[in-house]
């Protein structure tokens, strides 16, 4: 469907409106209302009737609706397809009555001053949004290119990689790309934490990766409790359990019990930093160590010190919960996790006691699928006379689903 009077999007360069091409100065001046940053209305005095945009975006979207008679125009930086209002606008008027009109992004600009291509790296944007995925993308990525502003800046980015031992990331900081003022310039991320910046600039970074593998870490890569080597789901026994938990990008899940925390911790890696961990510890002694292993895998999870199920009430509703311990409260644990627990959610368990397998089916309701696995691995021992496979205790590992 074709809409005679859609809500044109323009794109700016980063000489503002004086560098708009002449379709677009024409649509421009004979706009009803023009929407844009306060800075970039006042580079149109013309209009009489001016509109700025800032956050919350919803009063943005009433207005638009309300004058949807008058020509309505919306100025915004660099390609508004890219980390932009373009998006918000398709969504809340539908996407017959927006008409975008880009510029380059300030990512292209960004790459060409720093003669650099672009097209392998990650885009992420800070710009009016929270920080606290930005480590996880450098982690991930060996080039990461973020958009940023004044409240989220340079110096914060930085601050943040050298909190999660990302201090010798290289960074460069692109400022005011295109205008007299412009300035670049690359330096470690230990450096420019220290640095005053400001304004709506695009950093760089390049970190080398450390591994590449969604999950799967060894036993050898968790700190655990002195003289307690057994105390951690082995790797073996841990991938089951990851598998039966049915994992996506941006699940919650509910680690509890954690221990080492190999669970919550390997988990992390598939649901990344747009889903939630929570690993849940009672003990003190265990708690510090599953901080110290939360801390040396830079994993996307957050450590809870106290006692289930009390400490579960102000988490968000799960998609997936591991059980590795429950001390004297297991039904009254299992109870409440099955009120939370999304319908189609998994809890997975692991018992190595016969009994209390057999007591998992008085605690489900008759319409819950539930199955069990008897895990039993061995591994060679090479050091004996005649290598021969010595095995690990069996482990039940109990799955439930929600309907």
């Amino acid at each position: 469907m074709v809409n005679d009077n859609p809500v044109y999007v323009l794109g700016l360069s980063p000489q503002g409106i004086r560098d708009l091409p002449e379709r677009e100065h024409a649509i421009l001046h004979t706009a009803d209302i023009v929407y844009a940053r306060e800075d970039i209305l006042r580079e149109i005095p013309h209009v009489l009737r001016k509109h700025p945009i800032c956050s919350p975006l919803a009063p943005l979207a009433e207005h638009l609706k309300g004058h949807a008679r008058e020509k309505r125009v919306v100025l915004a930086t660099g390609d508004p397809n890219f980390f932009g209002i373009a998006e918000f606008l398709y969504r809340t008027l539908g996407r017959d009555a927006v008409q975008v009109i880009p510029q380059l992004s300030s990512i292209q600009w960004a790459f060409a001053k720093i003669k650099m291509s672009w097209h392998d790296a990650y885009f992420g944007s800070v710009h009016g949004r929270g920080m606290e995925h930005v480590a996880f993308w450098v982690l991930h990525h060996e080039k990461v290119a973020i958009l940023t502003d004044p409240s989220h800046n340079a110096q914060k980015i930085a601050q943040i990689l050298v909190a999660h031992g990302l201090g010798e990331a290289q960074m460069f900081v692109c400022e005011n790309l295109g205008m007299e003022t412009e300035n670049i310039a690359e330096a470690r991320a230990l450096e420019v934490q220290h640095w005053q910046t400001g304004g709506y600039t695009v950093v760089v970074v390049l970190h080398r990766l450390r591994h590449s593998s969604p999950f799967g870490l060894n036993d050898e890569d968790f700190e655990r409790p002195k003289g307690q080597p057994g105390m951690i789901t082995k790797k073996s026994v841990r991938a089951v359990a990851i598998g039966q938990l049915s994992l996506n990008p941006g699940s919650v899940l509910w680690d509890i019990g954690a221990g080492t925390g190999s669970v919550g911790i390997d988990g992390s890696r598939i649901i990344g930093p747009e889903g939630k961990v929570f690993a849940v510890e009672r003990n003190s002694g265990a708690f510090d160590i599953l901080c110290s292993n939360i801390q040396h895998h830079q994993a996307w999870v957050t450590p809870i010190l106290g006692e289930a199920p009390e400490v579960l009430e102000k988490l968000p509703d799960p998609d997936a919960v591991f059980i590795g311990g429950a001390g004297g409260r297991f039904p009254e644990l299992v109870k409440e996790i099955f009120r939370r627990l999304r319908p189609g959610g998994k809890v997975v368990l692991n018992l190595i006691r016969f009994d209390k397998v057999a007591g998992i089916r008085e605690l489900l309701p008759p319409d819950y699928p539930w199955d069990v696995r008897l895990i039993q691995t061995s591994l060679m021992d090479w050091k004996m006379t005649v290598p021969r496979f010595v095995p690990d205790n069996p482990v039940f590992v109990v799955s439930v689903k929600k309907p």
